[in-house]
């Protein structure tokens, strides 16, 4: 298949907005990320123009922590980006199941503070940072990826966010995001914040079973001290990142100049005599390798458990005359919005109109509801177990 001038490769990846192809460039020669908008969206203007968004937002900039972007195009009766085709691995997938040592996690985050100070004076807004739209290459740069929902602060554009358009991934989005708010670059300095609490502490600083707790803890619980969470033992870093988690923007570093100062300072001078040079690099410790040593006694204790009652599943059910493996709904997804009569999709299934009582298995899903003349509401939830999540949307008119 061919998009323009590009032949895909195979695919990368899937978002909410569109499918990532390797693809092949054979103009000059060379492999290019090719973001391709879902033909599911192509239906509607509200997410072709934030598309297009993208490819304006990112094709401004020219930063070494942030991703390239060659080219735009339309064929096959949708859009196209071409990109920079990054070898590496998404700081999800980095940090996943470890906390991260202090010299990593300031170098990583001073790269991501420094590449957002300098989108931020471009005017634009990324909104959406969060560990899998952050790159760590092999030579261990940082790459910020998925400007989907830019916000461009441009006075000669017309506006077309509204408050109240929920956007983002809720664990981390900022309070003013959740409250439906402006979102300015402080909203982006807050989720680093977040990313830097759950690279030392192992966890995030805000959680719940759905939806509905997670806003409430982003809103009105405070982040508990990461020096009390785990093994952090730098009373610099941790005060940076309580004050990074600060409820109120005007408390929190008001640019990413600023707060990529106050990380390098974090840094051990003794052990980095010129901590602003100082890159992340791969450390070992004792205390690292006796964490590791239990962790690995953890996940055995956990797999012996798991073992056990998966052999006796089979028995108990074949006494209930059910032995299928198909995993059963456990959870509700409560829907309602203002005003009602919205339709609503789960990735991309159309489930009915508001309100309405989703049954779902506990996981992550896209949540998507359109009604004629007010702006599209999108999410990304993650269901918990055996418990109601309630989602009231207040959706906002086009008009």
């Amino acid at each position: 298949m061919k998009y323009g001038r590009y032949k895909v490769v195979n695919e990368l990846g899937r978002g909410t907005m569109g499918v990532v192809y390797k693809a092949h460039d054979p103009q000059i020669d060379r492999m290019v990320a090719l973001k391709v908008l879902r033909p599911d969206r192509v239906v509607s203007q509200d997410f072709v123009l934030r598309f297009l968004r993208e490819a304006k937002a990112i094709g401004r900039i020219s930063h070494p922590n942030i991703v390239t972007v060659y080219d735009v195009g339309q064929d096959h009766g949708t859009i196209y980006i071409a990109m920079e085709y990054l070898e590496g691995r998404p700081l999800n997938e980095v940090i996943k199941d470890r906390t991260v040592p202090v010299d990593e996690t300031v170098g990583m985050c001073v790269q991501v503070a420094e590449a957002l100070e300098y989108a931020h004076r471009q005017g634009i807004i990324h909104r959406d940072i969060k560990p899998s739209n952050i790159i760590l290459t092999p030579d261990n740069r940082i790459k910020l990826t998925d400007f989907g929902i830019a916000r461009i602060e441009d006075p000669d554009a017309a506006q077309q966010t509204q408050a109240g358009d929920i956007l983002g991934t809720p664990v981390y989005m900022a309070p003013e995001q959740v409250m439906g708010q402006k979102a300015d670059g402080r909203t982006d300095l807050y989720a680093l914040g977040v990313i830097a609490y759950e690279m030392v502490v192992g966890k995030r600083p805000f959680g719940g079973g759905n939806i509905a707790a997670i806003f409430r803890s982003i809103t009105h619980e405070p982040p508990e001290n990461p020096m009390t969470m785990g093994s952090l033992d730098n009373r610099e870093l941790a005060d940076l990142i309580l004050k990074s988690l600060s409820k109120d923007p005007a408390n929190r570093f008001q640019t990413g100049e600023a707060m990529a100062t106050a990380l390098k300072r974090c840094l051990d001078t003794s052990a980095h005599p010129f901590p602003e040079l100082a890159m992340p690099r791969q450390r070992t410790s004792l205390f690292a390798k006796m964490r590791l040593a239990v962790a690995i006694f953890c996940l055995c204790l956990v797999a012996g458990i798991v073992g056990y009652t998966m052999i006796r599943r089979p028995a108990v059910e074949s006494n209930h005359g059910d032995s299928a493996a198909v995993p059963v709904p456990s959870s509700i997804l409560n829907v309602t919005s203002t005003p009602g009569g919205a339709q609503v999709f789960v990735d991309s299934i159309f489930k009915g109109t508001t309100p309405v009582d989703v049954p779902l298995v506990p996981g992550l899903y896209e949540v998507r509801l359109n009604l004629p003349d007010y702006y599209e509401w999108e999410a990304q939830l993650e269901i918990g177990q055996d418990q109601p999540a309630p989602l009231n949307v207040r959706l906002v008119s086009i008009n």
